[in-house]
């Protein structure tokens, strides 16, 4: 049994931020005005009571998604802060005509508004963190979308606590170590008041598919699912660990001063490794591997060994070429 299986959601959350922050940063929450950011929100103003160097900035993005709700919505934040004497930061944005220009979904461009905004904001204000309200429930979302995706171990793996983006950006998740049903008994019981957004429901998106649809069903085989499956997370995490350390090593030995690899010495290796090495590369120059699927990977590794001189495969961003029996990657 867990060493804090009988403490509450926020007592639970507290040690986390305790482990991880000093109380003299300055840190951007991002907060909705759901139950999950309103906890979060609640979590560090108990923390900054005992920190009062702690510099707290709320960032609120204004999807224009739901009219008259989402402005409630802003304004209800807005609210909180002026009760608590703390800065808030407003985005709004028209995500679904932005997504029309950038033939995106909704989903995928309102994430990319967020974090855009979580950008701005961490290099405005010099911040040491951007903190994000995801709690297990989601990574566990996250992992069974990824797995359904065909995401790489990387994927299987699902959120860290803590990540640094190529940016400098460094988002922290202190609500990992606890439920969707922790955080609402906490809310509950405490009376404090959140808001709903209704387009949570709608299971035609496909997060909100599997969130009401599928894990439930799943849950009846495995009422313990979130556990086992985060607790296999770990191990993918570790084995991705593993063999990132390989790849790197491999590509710090093989990387010409053209940044092209040699084909002959990539071909032997085990497949795991060609895939991570491939993966490795695209990270480092993109900054993250966002939608590259394990099939896309294969698809390269296949031209690769192939080692036909001007053929070509795209990668994402990028052009992976063949070059006089070396492979690089292109615009």
């Amino acid at each position: 049994m867990p060493r804090n299986h009988h403490k509450n959601a926020e007592e639970k959350v507290l040690e986390i931020i305790k482990r991880n922050l000093k109380g003299t940063e300055t840190i951007v929450i991002g907060v909705s005005g759901g139950p999950d950011s309103v906890f979060l929100l609640n979590c560090f103003l108990k923390f900054k009571s005992h920190h009062k160097k702690l510099n707290i900035i709320v960032a609120h993005v204004n999807h224009m998604l739901r009219g008259k709700e989402a402005e409630e919505d802003m304004k209800f934040v807005e609210s909180l802060c002026k009760k608590n004497a703390i800065q808030f930061e407003l985005e709004k944005i028209d995500v679904e005509a932005l997504s029309k220009t950038t033939k995106s979904s909704v989903e995928e461009s309102g994430r990319e508004i967020r974090y855009n905004f979580f950008e701005k904001l961490f290099k405005e204000f010099k911040a040491d963190f951007c903190i994000t309200a995801h709690h297990s429930d989601d990574n566990l979302e996250t992992i069974l979308l990824n797995l359904i995706r065909g995401a790489s171990v990387k994927g299987l793996a699902g959120m860290k606590i803590s990540t640094k983006k190529k940016s400098g950006l460094r988002i922290f998740r202190p609500l990992l170590c606890v439920s969707k049903e922790e955080i609402m008994d906490f809310m509950n019981s405490k009376k404090i008041k959140y808001r709903i957004d209704r387009s949570n429901m709608d299971t035609t998106i496909t997060r909100n598919f599997l969130r009401h649809k599928v894990i439930p069903v799943i849950k009846t085989l495995n009422p313990n699912l979130s556990q086992t499956v985060l607790k296999n997370a770990k191990t993918f995490e570790d084995l991705h660990n593993y063999i990132h350390l390989e790849a790197q090593k491999w590509i710090r030995k093989h990387r010409d001063a053209k940044k092209s690899y040699h084909i002959k010495s990539f071909t032997p290796l085990p497949l795991a490794l060609k895939k991570q090495i491939i993966l490795t590369i695209y990270q480092e120059m993109v900054g993250e591997t966002k939608n590259i699927e394990n099939k896309h990977v294969e698809e390269v590794i296949e031209v690769i060994e192939r080692n036909i001189g001007g053929k070509k495969k795209k990668l994402g961003r990028y052009i992976v070429e063949i070059k006089q029996g070396r492979f690089i990657f292109s615009k």
